[in-house]
């Protein structure tokens, strides 16, 4: 190494090394780091009229579903393959670009500060993850939407426990359905699934009329009589304080009534 002056300050070069010295350095095994050294390429999605061009990894990683679809092999000509390009994506049907967009923030993103999914972007995670089996993204979304419950309408929480899956969000929706002050409305009953509907309609009856005169717990008297027709002193369309108890073990023994009632139907459409 050599250190020349040059206008009262120093630049110091490099040592000079042979190409034979190069060739006689010990050569050091490279280890691959996994998880981080990544196999990878990049795939373009079409979601509605949009198409995405991303990485594999996170898809192969989170969903058997892409799994599979990566490993199947190509049909017909060969020259062209599906996902390498604009021209040739790979369609995802019945795909909101909403729901992808929000997958996509979440991978990519999803570990940054100004990052914050809102309730309605954990609801299109919890449906896209649900469809593509994206598991673990879809724990997350349950965990996420069930700390909002209350801010949902009790047949709204309904529909999603029932098209998603999630048996745990019915017996808080059932509650709230059952002790608020509303009537069921016509195109409440229309989001549900019509046994479910009058099995809260039965324990609505049993609930309001165990709270008439001189039998609510809390007092209301005949203010909770009033409460079936959506007129009650506590506010419209508000649940009265109740025994949450009692509401529990009247929608049991409704929601018990109601299954014995689907078996039956059953076994009479099977001639059993």
């Amino acid at each position: 190494m050599s250190i020349m002056p040059v206008a009262s300050s120093f630049i110091v070069s490099a040592p000079e090394v042979s190409s034979s010295e190069v060739l006689r350095l010990p050569q050091v095994e490279i280890l691959r780091k996994r998880p981080f050294h990544f196999e990878d390429s990049q795939v373009v999605l079409k979601v509605e009229r949009n198409t995405y061009k991303i990485h594999r990894y996170f898809l192969v990683r989170e969903s058997p579903f892409f799994r599979d679809l990566f490993s199947l092999p190509q049909s017909g000509d060969t020259t062209v393959v599906e996902g390498s390009d604009d021209e040739h994506p790979i369609i995802l049907p019945d795909t909101a670009a909403s729901e992808f967009k929000s997958l996509l923030r979440f991978f990519y993103f999803g570990m940054h500060d100004d990052n914050s999914p809102t309730l309605k972007d954990w609801i299109t995670m919890l449906s896209i993850s649900t469809r593509f089996i994206f598991d673990k993204v879809r724990e997350r979304a349950i965990k996420e939407i069930t700390t909002h419950l209350d801010q949902f309408d009790p047949f709204e929480l309904i529909g999603l426990a029932i098209k998603h899956d999630i048996q745990q969000w019915l017996k808080p929706a059932y509650e709230k359905a059952v002790t608020r002050t509303d009537l069921i409305s016509h195109a409440e009953a229309l989001k549900v699934p019509s046994p479910i509907v009058v099995m809260l309609m039965r324990s609505r009856e049993q609930y309001w009329k165990n709270r008439g005169p001189g039998k609510g717990s809390s007092g209301q008297g005949a203010q909770g009589t009033q409460g079936i027709f959506g007129q009650g002193a506590q506010g419209q369309g508000n649940p009265v304080p109740a025994n949450l108890s009692s509401v529990a073990s009247i929608i049991d023994s409704e929601i018990r009534l109601m299954d014995l009632a689907s078996r039956e139907s059953q076994r009479e459409t099977v001639g059993i």
